[in-house]
């Protein structure tokens, strides 16, 4: 995926916004007014989205290596939920939205590299 920005800066990009998800993730549940809801599913796949698209701008050509690495993370913050909070709980469904969330990732930025691609 062709882009202004150096790949340095979307890596490290990426490894910011992991570790920022990653806090939001294990903090105390803040109190936010439900509008539908699946709406935590919502907010899981669109920071899974968002990671991906960062994933693959930093690392191009590594789709399936930035989505099943995703996955793992995705994973093991459920695991870091459920074994490591007294508030939280690792959830199977949570796994499931991060999931949805790497696919509308990967189909944008395959979308995004088709657009971008010289013409053959």
């Amino acid at each position: 995926m062709s882009t202004l920005l150096g790949p340095r800066l979307l890596r490290g990009s990426f490894a910011l916004a992991l570790i920022v998800i990653f806090v939001l993730a294990m903090i105390p549940v803040a109190v936010v007014p439900e509008v539908v809801s699946f709406q935590d599913k919502l907010h899981h796949a669109a920071a899974f989205a968002v990671l991906m698209c960062l994933g693959i701008s930093g690392w191009p050509g590594r789709l399936s290596g930035v989505a099943a690495g995703l996955l793992l993370y995705g994973v093991a913050i459920e695991l870091c939920q459920h074994t490591l909070t007294i508030n939280r709980v690792g959830e199977v469904q949570d796994v499931l939205a991060d999931a949805l969330g790497i696919a509308i990732g990967g189909l944008l930025a395959r979308q995004t590299a088709a657009r971008h691609a010289p013409p053959q």
